[in-house]
């Protein structure tokens, strides 16, 4: 089905668990014409586990070019760093079907001088990378279990690198953008209105602390690059003298038990740093948050960014995390509709890749404020589900 010219289309792909979104938003010109602008909002699925399938993009990225009919997008965005949102447009240029943009969106983050930029959070990227690279090696000597190696895989900063250098030359003009970052001809909107919540431009808050780890790994590296060039083992430490050997050991379990805080703590930093952006065309509102977590919506809402919605996509798939609770969710989804427009809300998702999520209970919470639509994506789902929002009469 082709975009509509009287109403804005939000097509949700089934990419399993990731996210892929085209924004079909009719735009008025000052002299009146009506164009249909095209938005992609990532492309991606989790590398591992029930939810990760390379299958998925190509019957996606075939419907996008149908639906371009030759032409390039009009904006792509990319969210945040995380496998499940980033590798699918690499895929595609390496199976023979490429994507290009007039415009592309990029987090602050992920522009390749960032860093030089941002010595606080170079610091932090650098514990974090560090810390990754520990538990890949633990991983190697002694296999994590499945909910920790999804988490390990999808926040492999290697293969995301990859992802995002190719992103970076997806628009014909690329913006690093971030809260109070100006916007002025990075998009090709005349009549639509777009706003970015968040992150701000430094995103070293974002970074949480790590807890220590004894993993007793031995491995051979190479000095330059930091790889391991003979196999990680492990090697259980002997108690110190004079140290009661039960209690030592006992730390010893406690230290490698912190592999999963540390995995999630790396999750969150990229979660956290997602682009928040609201689109508002003709009245209506929608709310696209990436993976934002709950130090993301606190620092929104410090700062004044939350406003009610018409329309949410749904955080981290549904997680219990990726939904602002209490008064951050009365600001963006009241529970009483300040107008008569329906709203509705969107999870992208796919059961049995993270343990609890989809969250029963915040699915719960949101289907009681709106129109509630779980994409479960197995595979005999429909290849996409539209959501419209009509020109108002």
């Amino acid at each position: 089905m082709r975009a509509p010219t009287d109403a804005l289309r939000v097509r949700a792909y089934n990419v399993r668990f990731g996210d892929a979104l085209l924004l079909s938003v009719p735009d008025r010109s000052s002299d009146g014409t009506t164009r249909v602008r095209h938005v992609l909002v990532d492309v991606g699925n989790v590398l591992t586990g029930s939810g990760g399938q390379d299958t998925v993009f190509a019957p996606v990225l075939e419907d996008i070019r149908h639906e371009l009919s030759g032409d390039p997008l009009d904006l792509y965005v990319m969210t945040h760093e995380h496998m499940d949102h980033v590798q699918g447009l690499l895929w595609g240029k390496r199976n023979g079907i490429e994507l290009s943009a007039r415009y592309a969106w990029l987090t602050a983050s992920s522009a390749p001088d960032y860093y030089d930029r941002f010595p606080e959070a170079n610091r932090k990227r650098l514990a974090l990378e560090e810390t990754y690279r520990q538990i890949a090696l633990f991983d190697r000597a002694q296999p994590l279990g499945p909910r920790q190696g999804v988490l390990l895989d999808n926040n492999n900063p290697r293969s995301t690198a990859d992802c995002v250098g190719h992103l970076r030359s997806v628009g014909a003009q690329t913006t690093y953008v971030f809260r109070g970052a100006d916007l002025t001809g990075t998009h090709p909107f005349e009549e639509a209105r777009l706003e970015v919540w968040g992150p701000e431009a430094d995103t070293s808050i974002y970074y949480g602390a790590f807890r220590p780890m004894a993993l007793g790994l031995t491995a051979a590296t190479d000095s330059a690059t930091g790889e391991t060039v003979s196999g990680a083992r492990l090697a259980l430490p002997l108690p110190p003298p004079g140290v009661d050997g039960e209690a030592f050991y006992n730390l010893v379990a406690r230290r490698r038990a912190g592999v999963f805080d540390n995995l999630l703590a790396i999750d969150k930093a990229a979660n956290n740093t997602s682009l928040v952006f609201c689109l508002e065309w003709r009245g209506w509102r929608l709310l696209f948050p990436g993976d934002a977590e709950e130090r993301a919506w606190a620092e929104m809402g410090k700062r004044g960014e939350l406003r009610p919605v018409h329309f949410l996509k749904v955080g981290h798939h549904g997680s219990h995390n990726g939904t602002p609770v209490g008064d951050f969710l009365d600001r963006i989804l009241p529970p009483q509709a300040l107008d008569d427009r329906p709203r509705s809300a969107l999870v992208s998702t796919h059961e049995g890749t993270y343990s609890g999520v989809p969250h029963g209970p915040t699915l719960s919470e949101l289907d009681e404020r709106c129109d509630l639509l779980v994409r479960i994506g197995e595979e005999s789902d429909d290849l996409f589900t539209d959501i419209l929002f009509p020109e108002p009469t």
